[in-house]
């Protein structure tokens, strides 16, 4: 796992990114296209390997027809 991911935050995004594109009955294959990626990299972003760009994340919200929300919550030991 990466160091700074120690929330599971790249992994919980993956797992939605890939809810999102089954339920859409999109194919990493499509969906990598759509990006102008390589499937790999779909792969690897929704396994929680790939710390992607926040323009990367609402380009993926915008082709599900959703827009991105990001919530920064308070968790022990924060100022």
């Amino acid at each position: 796992m990466l160091h700074y991911d120690a929330d599971g935050v790249l992994i919980r995004v993956g797992r939605k990114i890939r809810s999102l594109r089954e339920r859409s009955n999109v194919t990493q294959a499509q969906l990598a296209k759509k990006l102008h990626f390589k499937k790999e990299v779909v792969n690897r972003i929704e396994n929680g390997q790939y710390n992607m760009r926040l323009i990367t994340l609402i380009r993926i919200a915008g082709i599900f027809g959703r827009r991105l929300k990001i919530t920064f919550v308070k968790r022990k030991g924060g100022i």
